[in-house]
């Protein structure tokens, strides 16, 4: 019983049930404990312990404080932490990170990677910071769709007076905006929104810039800083270096290049791209898997192929994958059953057949099912190959003449066969359902007697009281 007890008692300090007088509390332990535990901690969930003991205690030192966080905070990212925690937390765990490490004057990138249930309020405590270099607010982490369904609640409201005091600030650092999915696209008419990209662009102008390639500098009408749907140009968003639209490396790719999966701009220094022939773009290699068409070698993307309808089309045999240039070329046939598709390489050895008249293909398989109905070869005549159907329809027509072919006769015997024992069977069945109407109407006309002679019954027996009741009256008198 004892050792039940103790173990319950530890159960409860375990769980951290503040009800029971043997609990403990973290932010009473030595901090060179805490240290040392936080140094086991990736870089977000040191600042959220911070945060956490800040919570319990609300006079910790800020050197102890120092001591748990560190000093190095160039970058923060919550999608170094578990995708299942990130999405769990709110502004107020957002601001009091930002707090706890002192970010407007430390973390020069910001990644709000999954965290997806806030409103932005929490970015409060970098308002005005002039350290910052790069916001990214699309709340997803690299090389993932951008595209969150239902959108998050993150909001221009809030957000917007905050990136507005940054780039208003003097000695602005700020190199690179990544917008949420929601905010961005043709069709928004957020005047704020539309005013942070006017005073953004208006800095960059301001600071000037230049290709780190070829030294070109940029334009200085704004148009190379945020375009009107709120997608950066020019810049890497992994390394923040500035490109121009021209400049290509060895092998004739451009520097700088927009990838539609992610949304992104990354430089081939940063992320190696690929051009797939289905979406026609560059897509980041970590992006997605790349497929090499099978009749010209061009890479498509799985997006692509994964589409239903696209012209990206496997051949059931080889298994291979043809992009819309090659497929009508390459793409041989497809079976009008199982809608698979066969190239003109695999077709030379299975020899799927067509029909000459309704212009209908089946793969072997499928064409085996049909039975009397198959396409078939007739040696006989000049028809290379017709339907049974068919067959049977024109017997062998040529140039609008009917040609007598005993091939042909005999490939729709079986089928004509068929269709006369269909067609017996169909008269017996009308026959049969016929006698049963002629049975249902005989037994209806014996009905019909059987009421007359009812009828005829009761009309005698009102003849016979209606002389009863003459005797009465008469007798009565």
């Amino acid at each position: 019983m004892a050792s039940a007890a103790n173990d319950s008692s530890k159960r409860r300090r375990i769980l951290g049930d503040d009800t029971s007088p043997d609990a403990g509390c973290l932010s009473e332990l030595p901090s060179g404990i805490l240290t040392h535990v936080a140094n086991y901690l990736d870089a977000p969930s040191r600042a959220l312990f911070a945060a956490a003991l800040i919570n319990q205690n609300a006079v910790a030192s800020d050197e102890r404080n120092t001591a748990i966080v560190g000093n190095e905070w160039t970058t923060l990212d919550f999608g170094e932490i578990e995708k299942e925690l990130a999405v769990k937390l709110n502004d107020d765990d957002i601001e009091k990170v930002l707090i706890c490490i002192d970010a407007a004057n430390r973390v020069k990138k910001l990644k709000l990677t999954n965290c997806i249930h806030i409103t932005g309020a929490g970015l409060e405590p970098l308002r005005g910071s002039t350290i910052i270099e790069q916001i990214d607010l699309s709340l997803v982490g690299e090389h993932q769709n951008p595209n969150i369904y239902p959108h998050p609640p993150i909001s221009c409201e809030f957000v917007l007076p905050i990136l507005d005091s940054i780039i208003e600030a003097e000695g602005c650092s700020l190199r690179h905006l990544q917008f949420p999915s929601a905010w961005r696209g043709s069709w928004r008419s957020d005047r704020g929104f539309e005013q942070i990209l006017r005073h953004y662009n208006e800095l960059l102008v301001n600071r000037g810039g230049s290709c780190v390639k070829c030294n070109v500098s940029f334009p200085e009408d704004g148009s190379w800083g945020c375009s009107s749907y709120g997608s950066q140009k020019y810049t890497c968003y992994e390394c923040l270096k500035y490109y121009c639209e021209v400049c290509t490396d060895d092998d004739d790719e451009y520097m700088l290049s927009y990838c539609s999966l992610c949304e992104r701009r990354l430089c081939l220094d940063c992320q190696k791209k690929k051009w797939c022939n289905g979406c026609e773009g560059d897509i980041c290699m970590d992006c997605t898997d790349f497929t090499d068409c099978s009749g010209c070698g061009a890479g498509l993307c799985k997006e692509c192929i994964e589409i239903e309808g696209n012209e990206s089309e496997k051949c059931c045999k080889c298994e291979g994958h043809f992009c819309e240039d090659c497929y009508h070329n390459q793409i041989y046939d497809r079976c009008n059953n199982c809608k698979m598709y066969i190239c003109r390489n695999c077709d030379e050895e299975y020899n799927w057949l067509c029909c000459n008249c309704c212009h209908q293909c089946f793969c072997n398989e499928c064409n085996e099912k049909k039975g009397t109905k198959a396409i078939q070869i007739c040696d006989g005549c000049d028809t290379s190959s017709c339907c049974g159907d068919c067959r049977v329809l024109v017997l062998c027509q040529v140039y609008g003449e009917t040609k007598d072919c005993t091939g042909c006769f005999q490939l729709a015997g079986p089928l004509l066969l068929e269709e006369v024992k269909k067609v017996k069977k169909e008269h017996a069945e009308v026959k049969a359902e016929n006698g049963t109407l002629k049975d249902a109407n005989g037994y209806k006309q014996d009905q019909i007697k059987y009421l007359k002679e009812q009828l005829q019954y009761q009309k005698e027996q009102i003849k016979e009281l209606e002389e009863k009741m003459k005797q009465l009256l008469s007798g009565e008198e």
